[in-house]
């Protein structure tokens, strides 16, 4: 009897593992030959919530820092380029760490030595940060703030617990990254869901008469704490789902020559990519030096727009997680067809939801200004844009689906390029000129004809493309 059953034993944790690796093959199979629509939107759908509950965080910290008055909310505001940086880079992370893990054979000694990178990177970009954040500060506009003596102190323990943060943070996206690419969409969205939602409730909870009572610290700060605990409980939550529902194991040996190489590995990938990440955040700094040049009141109106925009462009946004899986392995496959058909019904939802968003901001628009800052340029501004740049989201969508559908077949080159001339030949240069015509509200003027231009750019190069392909066939 002992006998018997010790084999079983033995073979117990490998049989998991086989039954991980025949889903897996299972649901390739499905993307290559389901439904189109249905596989799209089983694709789409819990990442929807996830990137959901993930911007209405940052933008209900925002309304929070708002709550305390147009200093406190124009301050948060200039730290906003610096977060999307480390967003950038956790996004970056997590594309690299999932690529190669997918690829491994050893899985389990990847896995922990790709943590460990993960927390060397994020460690050293949060010292980096902290060393130089007055004088990044002072890049983006702070020094002609006016009141910055008052609110540095409290802005300074702010970005103490935000960068004490970012191992566990970066932590957090990279398994994020990974349970996506082995296609645990539940389990990727529950880790967002529950990390963005502890933020809310620990905020919510710091700010409750009782607390505000008890507790002595600004509100900034408590902002800051909130953002501390909720990325730590997560991050523990997240190597629970690595080890218990993905059944991987850590298994590192730093010393060895396996382990040298995969940091090598990683490196080397983790270059590239980070560095197409960051393109949008060296973007938005340098649009909210053009901001600051027309005052503290400009940037904090900014600040608000920029955490409207990504729930705004919430759908294209998550499209751009779930399309390039059903493109890339379709490509792959030769199905050109499906993945037309795919890209069709993507557009086609993109355009109805980007409608039906711009029509909500508009009317929505001067409750948004008031709700946020009851000075009256900030208010204004928030109004003018929330009237304005919507209507070119539709338009922003179709790139950014673009975008990624290149990145999806291997096009990076293509995708380079149209993220340089969107964000580098015609926002940056058309918001300076919008600047010195008409202030803010030349640059967001500005801001929304680029954004059609380059939808316009794209539409024309695709129904060239197509002509010239019908005249070869008819040749």
């Amino acid at each position: 009897m002992g006998s018997d059953n010790s084999p079983a034993l033995s073979l117990g944790e490998p049989l998991q593992v086989c039954d991980k690796k025949r889903k897996r093959a299972v649901r390739k199979r499905w993307i290559l030959t389901g439904s189109t629509s249905a596989v799209l939107k089983q694709l789409t759908l819990p990442m929807l919530w996830a990137i959901l509950a993930l911007f209405s965080a940052d933008l209900m910290e925002l309304y929070f820092a708002s709550r305390l008055g147009v200093e406190e909310l124009t301050a948060m505001s200039y730290t906003l380029p610096v977060q999307a940086t480390l967003f950038a880079f956790a996004i970056g992370l997590g594309i690299v760490v999932a690529t190669r893990l997918t690829q491994a054979k050893e899985v389990e000694q990847l896995a922990a030595v790709s943590l460990i990178f993960t927390i060397l990177t994020g460690a050293s970009l949060a010292m980096i940060i902290w060393l130089g954040l007055q004088p990044l500060l002072t890049m983006l506009g702070f020094a002609e703030f006016s009141a910055r003596e008052q609110v540095w102190p409290t802005l300074e323990r702010y970005m103490q617990y935000r960068l004490g943060a970012v191992v566990f943070f970066f932590i957090v996206m990279v398994v994020f990254g990974v349970l996506r690419a082995f296609g645990n969409m539940r389990g990727a969205a529950q880790l967002l869901v529950m990390f963005a939602g502890t933020q809310i409730l620990i905020s919510a909870a710091l700010f409750t008469p009782w607390a505000q009572s008890a507790l002595s610290m600004s509100g900034l700060e408590r902002l800051g704490i909130a953002h501390f605990a909720a990325a730590t409980s997560a991050s523990f939550y997240a190597l629970y789902l690595l080890r218990v529902k993905e059944n991987i194991r850590l298994k590192v040996h730093l010393l060895s020559q396996r382990s040298r190489q995969a940091f090598r590995r990683l490196f080397r990938l983790f270059i590239p990519v980070v560095a197409m990440q960051l393109l949008t955040p060296l973007a938005q700094s340098l649009l909210m030096m053009i901001v600051a040049s027309q005052g503290s009141d400009a940037v904090a109106a900014f600040g608000v727009v920029m955490r409207i925009e990504p729930l705004a462009l919430l759908l294209p946004m998550v499209l751009t997680t779930s399309l390039p899986i059903f493109v890339g392995q379709n490509w792959a496959a030769n199905k050109s067809l499906r993945v037309r058909r795919g890209i069709k019904q993507a557009m086609a939802a993109c355009l109805v939801w980007q409608s039906l968003i711009a029509l909500v901001l508009f009317w929505g628009a001067d409750m948004l200004g008031v709700g946020f800052c009851k000075q009256s340029f900030v208010s204004h501004s928030i109004e003018l844009a929330m009237c304005i740049l919507p209507i070119s989201y539709a338009a922003l969508a179709g790139v950014m689906l673009y975008v990624s559908c290149c990145n999806a077949i291997g096009r990076t080159g293509l995708a380079l390029n149209v993220t340089l001339v969107r964000l580098f030949a015609l926002s940056l240069p058309g918001a300076y000129i919008g600047a010195q015509l008409n202030g803010f509200q030349g640059i967001i003027w500005a801001l929304a004809l680029a954004n059609f231009m380059v939808g316009a750019w794209l539409i024309y190069g695709a129904v060239h493309t197509r002509r010239t392909q019908n005249t070869l066939a008819l040749g």
